[in-house]
């Protein structure tokens, strides 16, 4: 190939859904387009989230910001550790989101704001935000262009085409085609997520509406929604029903105000003081209330979970409440989710989900969607992102169907998209790195920490300490403790005491080392002769 005009590389968010991160490299410009983390995608025994491994990338100058949500902006702390110089872009309302966060873990950063209608300048290239659709205030797709406009690429990672809004302008076409009308070569990566929906065409927000005042008008009693904290707009269309019924919207959750919050600072909520009450200045049990939840996914500290599970301290779910889920869950939640929505049946309460009434919109395009968008666009080259693998394959598959003047490209994290000055592309594939594991203050966990975790939480635990005689020769003292053990053992455990004293008969510790080791082994047995498995087991000699 000729010499090199840009490199893109994918950290993260092709062939997984989230931790949302691509590095784009020229010869004078380093730049990164988010920085999402990845929520769990296995069980990790209550750990935070994952992040993709930066060790292997250039020190970026740019990081730029598509939109709010936290599979793209929810590892930025950590991206301003390792990169300390970075320079943070964001729209608005995300800049706006991300400075809570980091103010919430006491680390303030400077986040530069840029609006729709600017054009970011670099060294080797131009970058011009392009206004989109999406479950949240002020989505960007970005268009990224050579300094001799021959070249472009369009990177949109979500969005979807809502032509009905009331809430934004609908995605800005005329902007992307007149950018890009005339280059010779046009890249377009794009949105997978909803590529094996039965939805052609992803609804407009505006759609919910009719139903949703139904909702509303068949209750005189309490009513409870939970949503993505993040779409402001599905939460404008509730604060407007409510006042229409004259009733008086709560936001309960601190994702749920700290989100109004920073739409109510951008002017996005008309009265805001008088339509949104705080918890505390209202009586809980008083009919005439919407109470908005945070935690729709049904998170083990979520507000949405406390309240299924009758553990919140202001609002416990009562038979005559209506319940509306107003969310889809993420794979790997449904679970979880289900087990909320039965505790409000056991109770008798009424629940409305999205399978029962029309009262959810993807945020992401149905199949007709992208192929609007490749008619706009007209790519010489697409290449699907924002999706786990079999999404990414599934998409190669309908653009092969559906507009074969493209050539569609599988392409996935750590591999190198790179194109020459020539405009030829090749694809290299690169060496695949796990995203780590972050647990507590923003530590990272290594893995086989995991695994220790997995062991003690399923296995149970043996902790036993032993006074060794001077001589080496006896026991003079035996302490122990079970963790995570069934009752079985713990109410019999002058049984294990027993078997202690006539196993320290036959030994004694002039090789501590290999004693003790032989003892753990001999416990193991032990335990697994009653349990049929084998807890862990840890000495301590004093």
């Amino acid at each position: 190939m000729k010499k090199q005009f840009l490199k893109i590389k994918p950290v993260g968010g092709i062939g997984q859904i989230g931790s949302n991160m691509t590095l784009v490299q020229s010869e004078n410009d380093t730049i990164l387009i988010d920085a999402g983390i990845l929520f769990p995608y296995e069980d990790f025994f209550d750990i935070d989230y994952l992040i993709p491994d930066l060790t292997t990338i250039p020190e970026p100058t740019i990081l730029i910001i598509t939109h709010g949500h936290e599979d793209h902006i929810g590892a930025i702390l950590h991206i301003i550790k390792q990169f300390p110089k970075i320079k943070v872009l964001a729209s608005p309302f995300a800049a706006g989101v991300i400075r809570k966060k980091l103010e919430y873990n006491h680390n303030p950063y400077p986040i530069v704001e840029y609006k729709s209608y600017d054009q970011l300048g670099f060294k080797d290239f131009t970058i011009d935000p392009i206004h989109v659709n999406h479950s949240i205030p002020e989505t960007v797709g970005l268009l990224l262009r050579d300094l001799k406009e021959e070249f472009g690429l369009f990177f949109i990672s979500d969005f979807k085409i809502d032509f009905k809004t009331i809430y934004e302008r609908p995605f800005d076409f005329e902007k992307l085609v007149n950018l890009s009308k005339n280059l010779k070569r046009r890249i377009l990566l794009a949105d997978s997520t909803n590529i094996t929906s039965f939805q052609l065409n992803t609804p407009s927000e505006v759609e919910l509406i009719p139903i949703l005042d139904e909702l509303f008008s068949s209750t005189e009693k309490r009513i409870f929604v939970t949503c993505f904290s993040s779409n402001i707009h599905r939460l404008m269309t509730f604060i407007s029903l409510a006042k229409k019924h004259g009733r008086k919207i709560v936001p309960h959750g601190r994702s749920m105000i700290s989100y109004l919050n920073t739409a109510n600072e951008l002017g996005m909520i008309p009265d805001f003081a008088n339509t949104i009450k705080l918890a505390e200045s209202i009586f809980p049990g008083q009919d005439n209330l919407v109470v908005l939840l945070s935690g729709c996914q049904g998170d083990f500290r979520g507000t949405f979970r406390r309240f299924c599970m009758s553990e919140d301290s202001t609002f416990k779910p009562r038979p005559d409440d209506l319940v509306l889920l107003s969310s889809k869950a993420i794979p790997g939640n449904e679970k979880k989710i289900s087990l909320l929505l039965n505790k409000l049946s056991e109770i008798g309460t009424r629940v409305i989900t999205s399978q029962d009434k029309f009262i959810h919109v993807s945020g992401h395009p149905g199949r007709d969607d992208l192929l609007h968008l490749y008619q706009k666009y007209n790519p010489t080259d697409i290449v699907p992102i924002h999706g786990e693998s079999s999404f990414i394959r599934k998409h190669i598959d309908f653009i092969k169907s559906s507009f074969s003047s493209a050539t569609p490209h599988y392409f996935l994290n750590f591999d190198e998209l790179i194109i020459d000055n020539d405009l030829n592309l090749k694809i290299n594939q690169g060496e695949k790195l796990e995203p780590l594991i972050i647990h507590g203050k923003q530590i990272i966990l290594e893995r086989e920490k995991v695994s220790e975790r997995r062991k003690l939480a399923c296995n149970g635990t043996v902790f036993l300490s032993l006074k060794i005689s001077k001589d080496l020769k006896g026991v003079e003292k035996i302490s122990f403790t079970f963790q995570g053990l069934p009752t079985l053992i713990t109410k019999n455990s002058e049984n294990f005491n027993r078997f202690l004293e006539n196993y320290f008969v036959q030994i004694n510790f002039k090789d501590v080392d290999k004693t003790t080791e032989e003892l753990r082994i001999a416990i193991r047995k032990y335990f697994d002769q009653i349990l049929g498995y084998k807890p862990q087991t840890f000495i301590h000699l004093l």
